[in-house]
């Protein structure tokens, strides 16, 4: 069965071995096209899974709301105990453009926080179906923008740093503000899918649903976050055709190394590489895609990935 298939993978460190008996306690996801059941399966998973390490951030949580044209978007501002006032993360969590929140990525957003000592902030961008392509990425362009003019009243230094960050949707949605906006210093993309002309060898090596991202569940995330006739050529969403990646920031890439999206990372790098982009790509072996918001199950992957957060943000000056 499919499943032996996947269990018998040689590569599969002993955490996300864990992480899939710990799925298997899980009220199963009976149906896959219930959006409901999906979003309700995403919060149930990331608050059992990060029980004991949730409220347990040092610093100060406060909640704000930003005000745009269309509406008013929640964001969380982690500040930890001894803050350095020269940088500021922006935080968009993964969930397939259609579900996870600011609670789903809590622990980790506050880990970085912690680990970096910055002010990270978590932004409640609107979801498809309800709100598909382009406003996720309309919502979180306005909430940077908006931070950006008003670092002074985040904690910030006028001249901090401000960098964009995300796992999943959320490093596609980070990647793709670098794409418009000129004012960004560094960008942290984790595991994100970057190329809609999904041509990377790694989508056809990992295609059971065990490794968290298959083709039929691939397919209904597009459908429920991107109408029928987007063109997926537009640099913003395919972000590998921007014309002058030479004008992208300072990157770093982490990579799940049994992710149907890790090629994409790479090919990205290569693209930077050669418009002259400073660059970082870590690998973190024998994880699958979503390790990065599940602390709880992935404490030494969480932390070899905080880690070089930490060691890049540090060589951004």
């Amino acid at each position: 069965g499919i499943t032996d298939n996947f269990f018998m993978d040689p590569r599969l460190s002993d955490e996300t071995l864990a992480f899939h008996q710990f799925v298997a306690t899980l009220q199963p996801l009976s149906d896959i096209s219930s959006m409901d059941l999906m979003r309700k399966f995403c919060e149930d998973l990331h608050a059992k899974a990060n029980e004991k390490l949730i409220g347990t951030f040092k610093g100060n949580l406060q909640e704000k709301h930003v005000v745009t044209n269309s509406t008013d978007i929640p964001i969380s501002i982690y500040t930890p105990v001894n803050t350095n006032k020269d940088k500021l993360v922006i935080y968009f969590h993964g969930g397939g453009w259609t579900s996870g929140s600011r609670r789903t990525h809590q622990t980790i957003v506050n880990l970085l926080a912690d680990a970096t000592k910055t002010i990270w902030i978590s932004v409640e961008y609107r979801l498809g179906p309800e709100h598909k392509y382009p406003i996720w990425l309309d919502d979180s362009c306005d909430v940077t923008q908006h931070i950006i003019e008003n670092k002074e009243s985040y904690g910030v230094d006028q001249t901090a740093k401000i960098g964009v960050a995300g796992d999943s949707a959320g490093a596609h949605i980070s990647a793709s503000i670098c794409q418009t906006m000129k004012n960004i210093d560094f960008q942290i993309l984790i595991y994100g899918s970057y190329d809609f002309t999904f041509v990377a060898p790694s989508l056809k090596e990992f295609t059971e649903p065990q490794y968290f991202s298959s083709p039929p569940m691939l397919d209904w995330i597009l459908k429920n976050a991107f109408d029928d006739g987007v063109d997926m050529n537009d640099p913003r969403i395919s972000v590998f055709l921007n014309k002058s990646p030479e004008k992208l920031p300072p990157t770093l890439f982490i990579v799940a190394e049994l992710d149907p999206f890790r090629d994409d990372s790479y090919a990205y790098k290569k693209i930077l590489d050669k418009a002259g982009v400073k660059n970082k790509l870590v690998l973190i072996k024998g994880v699958v895609h979503a390790f990065f918001g599940l602390p709880g199950i992935y404490p030494k992957a969480c932390a070899e990935a905080v880690d070089a957060v930490r060691e890049f943000m540090a060589s951004i000056s």
